[in-house]
């Protein structure tokens, strides 16, 4: 399938997951599976950093071999980075829109800017779903003998954030379909965005930051 048809399959997916998640039909699922779980351990909470802020480090450490390589950045990592913004920014937006709280956590009733203050409190979707699962998107399309690897780890971030008791089960469900959703977002329409990048990068004389 065309990557425009799967960018419309995925947009169907979410849009319906986010309706079944406003409606409170995942309400009785979620509690089932956070009942259900046991709590992680050490191991789970180490593996869950892994797609913390510290994914912003694996960003630089991708300029930077760029750099080394071709002295200048990729359209990989141009990519990529561009879909990790826009996926951080949509998680934002989501968790203050639908004020979701974290297991164990009380329904609160704050405005919206106490929430933007706040959105840790707040558990959908899961950002570290999120983010793995876009760094999967990217790898997998990078170096794609590997795509299990890459997948495998952004599904086991998904159950470590359920085992750690931190997210619901909609949390993590709809983080692992919005990762690739916000790839093909970036890449169906790297035509418009692109050449605003390359001329405002020329403008300022960032040439390290141009790509081809």
């Amino acid at each position: 399938m065309e990557r425009k048809g799967i960018f419309l399959m995925l947009t169907a997916l979410l849009a319906l997951l986010l309706i079944l998640q406003i409606g409170g039909l995942f309400e009785n699922m979620n509690r089932a599976v956070d009942r259900a779980l046991p709590s992680g351990g050490p191991a789970v909470s180490l593996l869950t950093a892994t797609a913390s802020g510290i994914t912003i480090l694996y960003l630089l450490l991708l300029f930077i071999l760029d750099i080394r390589k071709e002295g200048r950045l990729s359209r990989f990592t141009l990519e990529l980075t561009v879909a990790f913004i826009i996926s951080m920014v949509i998680v934002a937006i989501l968790k203050v829109l639908t004020d979701l709280p974290r297991p164990g956590e009380e329904r609160v009733s704050w405005g919206i800017f106490k929430r933007i203050g706040h959105l840790g409190y707040f558990s959908f979707p899961s950002g570290h779903t999120t983010r793995a699962s876009v760094f999967a998107y990217f790898l997998a399309k990078r170096w794609k003998r590997l795509w299990p690897l890459w997948w495998g780890w952004a599904i086991a971030i998904a159950l470590s954030r359920l085992l750690l008791h931190v997210h619901w089960f909609s949390d993590v469900l709809f983080a692992l379909f919005l990762g690739p959703w916000t790839g093909l977002l970036v890449e169906l329409t790297e035509n418009r965005w692109l050449p605003l990048y390359r001329a405002l990068v020329r403008k300022l004389g960032a040439e390290v930051l141009d790509v081809e």
